[in-house]
């Protein structure tokens, strides 16, 4: 049997047991998701649970001592995280999709070293790449001078840190320069110079500044990591991030998309369960009004259902694309290849949005008050639209290459 960089390793028992690990773990989340919220923090609380969960380990390949799992069963954890807070899903998600991307970034050599601490040790990962002005495709203003023995000095900051502070190991990008620590004035040498990195949490001149208060996924701790004149070694380095990171980018579009589908699941269960309840008392129509005999109420709730399982089926065929290697066709059109991708993303991500909003307007006014479980995840989905690919740039880029205006980028080394 063939063999790629998604082929299933786990037995369907022990999917089944990852999947069920997620489900008793979601009820812890549960119960802080509305604290969380409210004190705008990751519950560190959760931290040891999600470590005895057995879950740390779940994308590790079974050679270096993991489970192995698969990118369905990773995107099937975060779905039923999320069924218990969205927020506190998406901050853990971080670590499942980074350590699905160093299954094809990492070199043998790195996959041997990091791979082996990440399970025996119970370690976990985030991964920020982003730049304040520009977000992801924002070229790295952090910069990586040669040490003058085989490693580097780093400098600068990273923003969107989801999970940095529960983290035990960061991979982050930054842009080799020469001794004078000048970046490239070229946009396109300054791309190729781009290097992932990853370092120990505790490393000297790592520290985090807490900037994180927004709208909606108040739980996830994103906030900023500092790197002040940090030494790494020269085994530090994980690769090419343009070329490299962004190769293996269906760990982030498909566990993003595992994240808003467990929401979206979460509103429409809620939603359901009020409306089977709720009773509005005597009104012009009759004595005892039931809110589930009202004809829009009834539409509401079945698209909602409709919604739903449109996302859960794009997500799991896109899935099983990548498990059963039916990309492969595309192998030489890399961007067609990264649009198909983003396409279980962006159902997954604007569907929720409609879902939540279909059950507020279903549930009526009671829904709007703060600390409702609709209103929570009314204001958590908002975020979907903002994780790369944001939705725009998906349909962007869907547009230029249907018409012919996108080649594949360059993916040349970085230089030593």
């Amino acid at each position: 049997m063939s063999t790629h960089k998604h082929s299933l390793e786990m037995t369907p028992a022990e999917q089944e047991a990852a999947i069920d690990a997620a489900k008793e773990l979601a009820i812890e989340f549960d119960k802080v998701g509305l604290q969380a919220d409210q004190e705008n923090a990751l519950q560190l609380s959760l931290v040891p649970l999600y470590k005895d969960a057995g879950l740390v380990d779940l994308c590790v390949p079974k050679k270096y001592g993991g489970k192995g799992g698969d990118i369905w069963t990773a995107s099937q954890v975060s779905r039923e995280l999320a069924k218990g807070d969205a927020s506190s899903a998406l901050a853990f998600n971080m670590h499942q999709t980074m350590v699905g991307i160093f299954r094809g970034l990492l070199d043998e050599d790195a996959a041997g070293r990091w791979f082996p601490q990440i399970s025996a040790e119970k370690l976990i990962v985030c991964g920020p790449f982003s730049e304040d002005r520009a977000g992801l495709i924002g070229l790295a203003d952090t910069i990586a001078k040669p040490d003058g023995a085989g490693g580097w000095v780093i400098s600068g900051q990273k923003t969107w840190g989801t999970l940095s502070e529960a983290s035990d190991i960061i991979a982050f990008n930054a842009t080799i320069v020469d001794d004078d620590g000048v970046l490239p004035e070229d946009h396109m040498a300054h791309a190729m110079a781009e290097a992932v990195f990853l370092a120990r949490m505790d490393t000297p001149g790592i520290s985090i500044k807490r900037t994180w208060d927004s709208m909606g996924m108040r739980g996830t701790g994103t906030q900023t990591v500092v790197f002040d004149n940090v030494e790494v070694g020269a085994d530090a380095m994980g690769g090419n991030f343009r070329g490299g990171l962004f190769g293996q980018f269906e760990w982030a579009a498909m566990t993003f998309s595992g994240v808003y589908l467990g929401a979206q699941l979460k509103a429409f269960e809620a939603t359901r369960e009020i409306l089977r309840k709720k009773s509005l008392g005597a009104t012009m129509e009759g004595k005892d009004v039931q809110l589930k005999g009202l004809g829009y109420v009834q539409s509401a709730l079945g698209r909602m259902f409709v919604l739903c399982r449109q996302s859960e089926l794009v997500l799991q065929q896109v899935c099983e694309q990548f498990i059963e290697d039916d990309f492969a066709p595309w192998s030489s059109s890399f961007p067609q290849r990264f649009g198909a991708l983003e396409v279980a993303k962006l159902t997954a991500t604007e569907n929720a949005i409609e879902v939540v909003d279909l059950g507020i307007r279903a549930v009526g006014g009671s829904a709007y008050r703060r600390g409702h479980v609709l209103e929570r995840l009314y204001r958590d989905v908002r975020s979907g639209p903002f994780h790369p690919l944001t939705t725009d740039q998906i349909y962007d880029h869907a547009g230029r290459y249907e018409l012919g205006l996108m080649d594949a980028p360059a993916q040349e080394p970085v230089p030593a």
